[in-house]
């Protein structure tokens, strides 16, 4: 029989995580006897990992990962994956906004072959108008820069072949966007639709500055595109403003133009050059941070605890593959 993994993350959840567990629980316990639970915590400063650890006492299969500080979703999600031993390996939200009764549906659509099937969002409840278009503006300009698509619904709830995680583990950047590598390893892929509830209790952590910084390591990090359009703009303003020059000399050597009127328009071009200068040099900066970053080759995080019925791991390294 299959093994079923399940990993989960979670930040300052102990007002759902008792709610997540009960519910998760139920249904893998439904689907098969093998199956285990990977929560990852992510740093929490409030009793989310011991509201968790109280439960994992009573319950062999769940297994609990706290992180040594907060590394941010993307770097907990991969530090579950790591861990995770099953056949099929089940990624999902700890906010219950991931409907764990789903999990039937996706385990019947992997069986048919995928290596990865995405629950695919039709209704996204709770959400607001900007949320859902910046959302949709955000994978197309990324389908657009890196060359390869993203599903516009597709959230980080999923399930994966053992085959198809293997392939993923072994891509160890530290500006890590889970989205774009999907995309990148070329996954065999279905998707399940879904109606995405609201959330039970609490706030999302993931706000608007971290859609941001997931925008950037997801067309930065991954594609070179973004300084060839920027080198082209610049080609084309500078193009244009030698253009202008030239229209400038010969009315003024030919037709005795006064220069004094032209001061506007020769201002706005220096402000237009100036503009277009410093974007590419900020562009061009976050390219090279994300350089020196990778270049020290660092653990992506290290683990202060494991917990897992009532056996427990002090801090330690956690390795590149």
């Amino acid at each position: 029989m299959a093994r079923i993994t399940v990993v989960s993350p979670m930040y300052n959840e102990e007002q759902s995580i008792a709610s997540f567990l009960e519910a998760l629980i139920l249904v893998l316990s439904a689907c098969t006897t093998h199956y285990e639970i990977v929560l990852v915590d992510d740093g929490s400063t409030d009793q989310s990992f011991h509201v968790a650890r109280t439960i994992a006492e009573q319950n062999e299969n769940l297994r609990i990962v706290r992180l040594s500080r907060n590394y941010g979703k993307e770097i907990a999600m991969t530090a579950g994956l790591d861990r995770s031993t099953g056949d099929y390996v089940i990624l999902m939200d700890s906010d219950l906004q991931d409907p764990p009764e789903l999990i039937p549906a996706l385990l019947d659509k992997i069986s048919e072959g995928y290596d990865m099937v995405y629950a695919a969002r039709q209704n996204r409840h709770g959400e607001t108008w900007f949320n859902r278009a910046s959302s949709k503006m955000f994978y197309r300009v990324a389908s657009r820069l890196n060359g390869y698509s993203f599903p516009e619904n597709a959230g980080d709830f999923r399930i994966f072949s053992r085959r198809g995680l293997n392939l993923l583990i072994e891509l160890r950047e530290h500006n890590r966007s889970l989205k774009a590598l999907y995309s990148y390893v070329g996954y065999h892929v279905g998707s399940v639709p879904f109606d995405r509830p609201r959330r039970s209790s609490g706030r999302s952590k993931y706000n608007y500055l971290k859609r941001i910084e997931d925008g950037l390591d997801a067309t930065i990090s991954f594609s070179t595109r973004p300084l060839r359009l920027m080198s082209l703009a610049s080609l084309g303003v500078s193009l244009a403003a030698f253009l202008y020059a030239i229209s400038v000399f010969v009315q003024k050597i030919f037709f005795g133009a006064s220069i004094t009127p032209g001061w506007a328009s020769l201002m706005l071009v220096m402000t237009v050059m100036f503009s277009v200068l410093f974007f590419f040099l900020a562009l061009l900066s976050e390219y090279v941070g994300r350089t020196l970053i990778e270049s020290k080759q660092r653990p992506l995080y290290y683990v202060r605890e494991e917990f897992c019925s009532g056996q427990s791991n002090s801090t330690k390294a956690v390795e590149q593959v």
